[in-house]
């Protein structure tokens, strides 16, 4: 709008400069196609299949989305044709008017949730969800409206013919070209990208349907869609389209097409003179639009158990406009619907309306209020001899091995056996929609249907299969795949963490590295910040584990294998030394509480070093009280156990906490364990905090990992979960009951 002539556009010599009357065919054309490409890449990322999929509440919920607002909006307008314009006036330009604005287009929805960082969220799946099943519907009504319209030009005979043509195209569509893209999938070798040749052919084919949609009277932007539509999403052919196009697209013609609207947008035009026949009837008409489809969704989204707050959302991301309603007004004024003030005021609602939702939306949904719970899920308070459940996240088969022997040495027994929920990560790629996978529901239905997958064996699924059948007796395995954008990964292990009422989360140390074959290029870039958002919103505690030195030696599985064996003769491996470097806070409790389970593995010796301050110096009375405890509580249990060993070390600073670790390091222990930070006494730490960079493991973790250190051990770093205390939520966060209408502001637990 800024280069429109509502502003810049508006000075002679401006116009005449930038946009001479030659340039106007290629912006406009330019902006067009950036139209185009950008419905089709988003129709591309869209999984149709998941419609069927969606729950009922959802179907229930997209049709009132859009009927309700329909048809308040269309009685609206047909209450004021009168004062209307005569081509406004038209039922059939009521009708588009209406459908315009009470429709949620996909494409727009899943822009702005990527922006927000809500995608993978509870609101964002439902909106998403929500949005796809309108827009499958909308296409329905845009084809049947396109149709009304060639009767009322043209007769009869036009409409026939225009039907007859969508037949055609949507068969040759799915009878050919999917076929052919499949074809395509099938001639790429497993974990490649696609032949750029074959992604060029693509990319012109967009033009081709636009062509052929235009040319046999269909709407022009239905070509790209349908086109989108029937491209298999994801791996190989989905994801290869994104990473060769979305950038071009999204930066070079985009803003030719916002320029393209803001050039149409004069505010100039909103004047008294237009205000009768044509401004009059939109403000009216976009203003039930905007208060029906919310309270419609939003009530909707209450009766079927939504939670208030979320229900608030959604009815507020419902409501937001974007690229694909521009293209509709474009439509409007290009079909002579409604003039320049009215194209204006469509514009500007866009605009407003979106402005103003979003951080509305960002001030009432927080995606991560659920992890923060007041309920205990830490390995502390979990029972001795009970089966404890915890989160294993990886991206790749060699951060899995490290974890994997970590969980060997934990020694899981029949009597403390452990749930794992492994979850593997993988990039969001040719998807809109994250992707979370249960593999043993997956199993069941395959095997119902008799339709398994061959050929495409994933390693680290694999590894997982091989580790709960080594384990079986020990070990619960349940194997899970998410597919999200890595800056929303830990959503996906939080939320599993969260369902499945785990004591902790078990992730490998992160560092950015370049590949060994491409010297130039990070080795899982952004894989850093999920750590980080994990240890942030955790509603557990959290592990984290950096492997090497002996452990990372294939033997140690081997030796552990053989302590599991139930034959009554085992071979004795070498011995494994651990220490755990106690600070005090909770973070160290929580790290002691887990080596005590390491104690009943035979092939162990566990020191336990406790770091004291001089003179009691900057000690918090409470968190000195719960440590004596929690040390008393341990040294009380293993005092007869000959491999179990403790001392005291009483330093003044942060240097000679650092001195009296690097002693430690002559013993060559195989596992450093210590508590991220927690609660530690800062005399201890005093002078450290100004060296630390690396926040994953903390200040003495970070120490001890180091390179200059010169440790071959390993190192586990623990974090306790950081309870939410407030406790109970306020209406809300809560769901809809009838019997807080008296009281609806009243907090309740």
């Amino acid at each position: 709008m800024m280069i429109g002539p509502s502003m810049l556009g508006g000075s002679r010599n401006f116009s005449y400069y930038v946009f001479p009357p030659i340039s106007n065919y290629i912006f406009t054309n330019l902006g067009l196609m950036g139209f185009f490409y950008f419905f089709f890449l988003t129709a591309a990322k869209t999984d149709v299949a998941a419609i069927a999929k969606s729950p009922e509440k959802h179907k229930y919920i997209a049709a009132i989305s859009v009927l309700v607002p329909m048809v308040c909006v269309g009685a609206t307008g047909m209450a004021m044709r009168e004062q209307m314009d005569k081509t406004m006036g038209k039922p059939s330009s009521v009708g588009g008017i209406a459908f315009a604005l009470a429709f949620s287009s996909f494409p727009v929805i899943y822009t702005i949730l990527r922006d927000m960082n809500l995608l993978n969220s509870e609101v964002g799946k439902f909106a998403m969800s929500v949005a796809l099943l309108g827009d499958m519907g909308a296409i329905l009504v845009l084809v049947f409206f396109e149709a009304v319209v060639q009767a009322n030009v043209a007769g009869a005979k036009a409409a026939v013919f225009y039907i007859v043509s969508v037949v055609i195209f949507s068969a040759f569509m799915i009878l050919v070209v999917k076929r052919a893209f499949e074809w395509v999938v099938d001639q790429t070798p497993q974990g490649k990208l696609v032949d750029q040749n074959y992604i060029v052919m693509i990319l012109m084919g967009v033009l081709v349907a636009c062509f052929l949609t235009d040319m046999l009277g269909l709407l022009i932007g239905t070509g790209p869609i349908w086109l989108g539509l029937i491209i298999p999403h994801g791996p190989p052919l989905g994801s290869t389209l994104a990473i060769r196009s979305e950038t071009f697209i999204h930066e070079f013609l985009m803003p030719f097409s916002f320029g393209l609207v803001g050039l149409y947008t004069d505010v100039h035009f909103l004047s008294a003179d237009a205000w009768d026949h044509q401004l009059a009837p939109l403000v009216y008409m976009t203003t039930v639009s905007f208060i029906t489809k919310f309270i419609s969704v939003a009530a909707a989204a209450a009766f079927f158990k939504v939670p208030t707050r979320d229900s608030l959302t959604l009815g507020l991301i419902m409501n937001l406009r974007g690229q694909l309603d521009i293209m509709l007004y474009l439509l409007c004024f290009r079909k002579h619907v409604v003039g320049l003030p009215g194209f204006t005021l469509l514009v500007l609602h866009t605009v407003v309306i979106t402005g103003v939702s979003t951080p509305i939306i960002s001030f009432l949904y927080d995606p991560n209020r659920p992890y923060r719970i007041s309920k205990h899920r830490t390995i502390q308070h979990t029972p001795p001899s009970t089966e404890m459940g915890l989160v294993l996240a990886v991206s790749n088969q060699e951060a899995l091995s490290g974890l994997i022997t970590f969980l060997d040495f934990a020694y899981p027994t029949t009597s403390s056996p452990f749930a794992i929920y492994a979850i593997q990560l993988m990039e969001l790629m040719g998807r809109a929609s994250p992707v979370f996978i249960d593999h043993k529901l997956q199993k069941e239905e395959e095997d119902k249907e008799g339709d398994e997958e061959e050929g495409r064996v994933d390693q680290v699924q694999s590894a997982f299969k091989l580790y709960q059948k080594k384990r079986k007796e020990c070990v619960t395995l349940h194997a899970y795949t998410a597919h999200a954008p890595k800056r929303l990964m830990y959503q996906d292990i939080c939320e599993l963490a969260l369902a499945k009422k785990t004591a902790f989360i078990l992730l490998p140390y992160q560092r950015e590295r370049l590949e060994d074959n491409a010297p130039t290029e990070l080795l899982d870039p952004g894989m850093l910040s999920v750590n980080a958002d994990v240890l942030a919103y955790t509603p557990c505690s959290v592990c984290i584990y950096y492997g090497k030195g002996r452990l990372r030696n294939a033997k140690v599985r081997t030796s552990v294998d053989q302590q599991h064996s139930i034959l009554p003769s085992r071979v004795r491996q070498e011995t494994y030394r651990f220490v755990v470097l106690f600070l005090g806070g909770a973070d160290n409790r929580e790290a002691l509480h887990l080596a005590d389970r390491m104690t009943a593995n035979p092939d162990i010796t566990l020191t336990i070093v406790r770091f004291l301050s001089f003179n009691h110096e900057g000690e918090d009375v409470r968190e000195k009280k719960l440590d004596d405890g929690v040390v008393t509580w341990f040294w009380v249990k293993n005092e007869s156990n000959d491999r179990v060993s403790y001392k005291e070390v009483v330093v003044k600073n942060g240097a000679e906490t650092l001195a009296a670790i690097q002693a430690m390091n002559v013993n060559d222990y195989d596992l450093w364990i210590t508590g991220r930070g927690e609660g530690i006494n800062t005399k201890i730490l005093e002078g450290l905090d100004a060296w630390s960079e690396d926040h994953q493991l903390g200040v003495i973790g970070e120490t001890v990992a180091g390179s200059i250190f010169a440790s071959e051990g390993s190192v586990l770093v623990v974090q306790q979960q950081v309870r939410n205390q407030k406790g109970g939520d306020c209406f809300l966060n809560g769901k809809f009951d009838y019997k807080n209408l008296v009281s609806p502001w009243s907090c309740h637990n």
